[in-house]
Parts: C-alpha cells; structure tokens; sequence
C-alpha cells in the first residue's frame, strides 16, 4: 500500500479581541470560557487513486474560542467506503488548532464520498460534518501508432510494424486478444495473450503483411484496409490499418531445351535454366539473381550468366540441385522459382589412388611440380588410367558392339539425342570409355546408359549412369589399363540409386590388367540388390579392352 505522507498541519489563526481589564468597573463579572470549532477544509478530496492503493491527507480542527474545545467523537460515515482514521486528537486549546489524519484505499474504479463526522462541546456547533470525496481510477489503453500505415509493401519481403499497447490509467489492463475484422492478409502477432498490464505498463504487438496477388483482385482502390479489434476488459479498441501493395515479377524456370522442370541429369552434363518466360504483373522492369540452392557435399558446381534471363550450370557430383532464380522488381518486391536437377536413377562412381607401396609414393608434391612433364608422368602419382565398365544383362566384358558404317566420323553414335535413332546406335553391352552411349533396351536415349565422366589420368571420378533401368543382372567391373609411373592402386565403388549413396565398396589394391568385378546389381521390381566382394577378378579380358 502506497502511503503518502502526512502534510504539516494547516495554520489556525484564532483572532481574539481582549476587553483591557484595566479601566473597567469593579464588580463586573468575569468572561465566559467557550470553545468554538472550525474546521479546515470543509470538504477534503483524495483526488484520483490506484485502486489497491492509498492516499492520506489530514481535516485541521481549529478552537476559536476561549475554553478547551474537547473531541467527544470523530467517525466516519458509512464506515465501508474506504476511508480510514489515522490520527485523532481528543482536544484542541484555545486558540489551537490539531489535525485528524485520514487515508483513502480504494478497491476498485469509480467514486467514493463518505463524511467524517466531528462531534464537540462547541454548544453552538455540536457536530460538523466534512464531506470526503475520492477516485477509483481506471485502466487506460494506448495504442502507438495509431493508425497503422505500412506504406508501399512488397511481394517477397513484406513488411511489418511493431504497435505498443501502454496501460496509461490508473487501474489494472487485462487485454484477451488481437485480431483482424475482415481478414483480408494482414497478420498480427502478440505474445502471451491474454496479458495484465498494471498503469503504465506495455506489451508490443507486430502487424504484418506478406502480398499475394489475389489480395488486389477485388479492391477498388490502391490501399489494403482492415480493421485490428483489441479485445480488453475495457471492452473493444478498433485500429484501422493499411497498406499498398505491389507485387513482384512472377518467376518461372525450367530447362532451356526440353522446357521441363524437374529434369534428370548426369554428372558433367551443361544444364541451362532458363527464366525468360518470367513476367511482372505491374509492368515494372525487374532483374535476375542467380543462385544454386542446392547441391550435393563436395560439389563446387558454378554458374555462369549471372545477371542474365539464361544461366548455365554444370552438375560435377552424383545428386540433387536445385537453380534458383530469384526475380525483383525496381521497387524491390522479388519471387524465386527452383529448377530441380535431379540425378538420373543409377550412378557408379570409381575413384582410386596409388596405394602406399606405389614407387611414386617417394617424391612429394613440390618434387613433382619441378619436373618436366615427362618426367612428371614417369614418376609421380595420379598419372595410372583406370576405366569403369557397366555390363547389361546378358552382356560380357569387351562387348563394344560397332558404329555403323557412316556414322563413326561424325560421332552420331555418341549424341545424346534421338536424332539418328534409326540409323546410328552402337549397341554394345558393355558401357565403357569406348561405348560411351549404347543403345539398351527400348529404342532411344531415355533408358540408355551414358559414361559421364572419363579420367584418362589422374585419381578419379569416373562416372556411369543410367535411367529407366529393366530388371536383370548388371556387373560394375573396373579395369586397370595403364600404369604409367610404377602406381600399383586402391579403388572404390560408389553406387547410388537416384541420388542415394547406396553402397560403397572397401578399398580394393588393383595393378595393371587387372579387371576387377567391383559389383553385382540385380534389379527386380523397381528394387536393387546389390552384391559386391573383395578380390574377385575376371579371369579372361580382352587384350584389347583399352585399346579401341
């Protein structure tokens, strides 16, 4: 309970006109001693008070008389309204002057009046009556600022405003909630509703705005308007909001070429996202931001035509990708699209290194670099050759199949296309550096394999893949064909099954003419079972299998 103190007790100035005694005639009767009370003020206002709180202040009782002026009772009437007795004197001098303390607790908002009841020997004024009067003060809300103005929004970013909601009253601010009339994409959020605020304390709440097209469809006029309701125990406070909206370029993206998206990709294939089919709706000129949003560990994949309605992006890892466009407009509203390059349904991926009994193991990197290049491949790691083979069904190491006649000169049984289908298809079943696209299965491109990426020196990767597989027994066999410097090696298979690392062989030692049957795939049902052990080795391979 807050107790204000005790002012000092109000001046009495008690007048009294003396007859002299001197000059008067003997045997007159002596003055009667009367008291005679005053009271000051008559009426005492506490003024407005915090319910749960007090205030004090003091009633002065005066004696304008020439006797004692005694205090037979002083009380307060009703006694329930709040007022309370803290000082009461039992008499006052004459010419004196004693203060009734008196305090003031309110429970609640509203007025309060009583009166503090005197009662004296004062013949002439035997009871006086002060009227006392108070304040229960009441909870206040203000809301800043009001109203809310977003100003010019846009599509992408948005915008948001944080309102304070501040208890100016006197009394205790329970706010239940906080929302939108007509619901027209305007959000608000606040904490920890329902809150109490006691006087002067505040809550924030946020108003925010994500445009969308279909928030302007209807409107008649630039602005977005609604109305935010704050719900209180002091009833409803309605804040008008608004906003004008404008919205970003519609980004679109997909592959330049077959005009999809997704589309499956291979490891080293040129993808080229293109965004011009891209529009603003307003007419406002925008630009283009380029960026790869997704991408597989170890890719360091780049893209070039940054800034441009085009870019190209070259996959260099087994996974998923995912180009993202984002499109702004000159006031600052963007969208963004994603082209998903998705990896096609089967990948093996061999690496190696030379193992630590290779000779070449003795010079370091800084022994290499000083080299002249012949020497350098004589004698320093990374200079072996080593080829992955992808056997089909019913396939045997070494079958290259042939080129037609007529189309070898010009590669028409490398393309990628369908464009020579009929004429141009070289339909060996082992996939390899020299049959590096063979016509499997049906009749075209989309379920034929494909070697990606072909490292005729170095450790790796070399890549095979394949989509739409049919069910059967595939073979993954990897051949050491050239040991140029003396670098007997350690292989690894990885496989994986549209993205998915699926398997991973243990490190397998290999040297020169070596085929080693690094894994079995069997495919049944949509499904791979894949089967691969240690140190099993062909026992036949062609002599030519790395010359043709």
């Amino acid at each position: 309970m807050n107790r204000r103190v005790l002012p000092q007790s109000r001046p009495f100035v008690l007048v009294l006109v003396l007859v002299a005694a001197w000059g008067c005639e003997c045997g007159e009767p002596l003055a009667e001693l009367n008291p005679d009370i005053a009271v000051d003020p008559v009426v005492l206002d506490f003024g407005t008070i915090r319910p749960g709180f007090a205030n004090a202040d003091v009633v002065d009782v005066g004696n304008r008389g020439t006797g004692n002026l005694d205090l037979r009772s002083i009380t307060i009437v009703p006694d329930d309204a709040g007022f309370a007795l803290t000082t009461v004197p039992r008499k006052v001098g004459a010419g004196q002057a004693e203060s009734i303390g008196l305090e003031l607790l309110v429970n609640g908002p509203g007025p309060v009046t009583a009166e503090l009841v005197i009662e004296s020997d004062d013949e002439d004024s035997p009871r006086v009556a002060v009227p006392l009067l108070g304040e229960g003060g009441v909870a206040r809300l203000v809301v800043s600022p009001d109203p809310v103005e977003l100003g010019l929004v846009n599509q992408g970013p948005g915008a948001q405003r944080s309102l304070t909601l501040l208890n100016d009253g006197l009394d205790n601010l329970t706010i239940t909630s906080a929302a939108f009339r007509d619901d027209v994409g305007f959000a608000v959020t606040a904490s920890a509703l329902p809150i109490n605020l006691g006087p002067q304390e505040s809550t924030i709440a946020t108003v925010s705005l994500q445009p969308e097209a279909s928030m302007i469809e209807a409107l008649i006029e630039p602005l977005l308007r609604d109305v935010l309701v704050i719900t209180s125990n002091l009833g409803t406070r309605d804040v008008n909001v608004s906003a004008q909206i404008n919205l970003a370029p519609v980004a679109r993206v997909v592959e330049r070429d077959s005009r999809r998206n997704p589309v499956k990709v291979g490891v080293n294939d040129v993808v080229v996202a293109d965004g011009s089919e891209t529009v603003d709706p307003e007419g406002d000129e925008f630009a283009f931001l380029w960026s790869v949003a997704v991408r597989p560990e170890g890719s360091i994949a780049a893209l070039i035509g940054q800034g441009d309605p085009q870019v190209r992006v070259t996959p260099d890892v087994v996974g998923n990708y995912a180009i993202r466009l984002r499109t702004t407009d000159v006031h600052g509203a963007f969208d963004e699209a994603d082209l998903e390059l998705l990896p096609r349904d089967l990948a093996v991926v061999l690496s190696w290194t030379a193992s630590g009994s290779a000779l070449c193991r003795q010079f370091s990197d800084a022994q290499c670099e000083a080299f002249s290049p012949a020497d350098r491949q004589q004698k320093c790691c990374g200079q072996s050759d080593l080829d992955v083979h992808l056997v089909g069904p019913g396939g045997v190491l070494g079958d290259y199949g042939q080129c037609p006649g007529g189309c070898e000169d010009i590669d028409f049984c490398a393309e990628e296309s369908d464009a020579h289908v009929d004429t141009c298809r070289q339909a060996g079943l082992d996939c390899a550096f020299a049959n590096r696209t063979p016509e499997w299965f049906g009749v075209g491109r989309a379920d034929d394999p494909r070697l990606d990426i072909d490292d005729v020196s170095g450790n790796g990767p070399e890549v095979i893949s394949l989509n739409d597989p049919a069910d059967g027994i595939y073979r993954v066999v990897v051949h050491y064909c050239l040991d140029r410097s003396d670098e007997p090696s350690v292989a690894t298979l990885s496989i994986f099954d549209q993205g998915l690392l699926l398997s991973t062989t243990a490190p397998q030692p290999i040297v020169e003419g070596q085929a080693w049957v690094a894994a079995i795939l069997e495919r049944s049902g949509g499904a791979w079972n894949v089967v691969s052990a240690p140190d099993i080795f062909e026992t036949a391979v062609p002599a030519d299998l790395c010359s043709r």
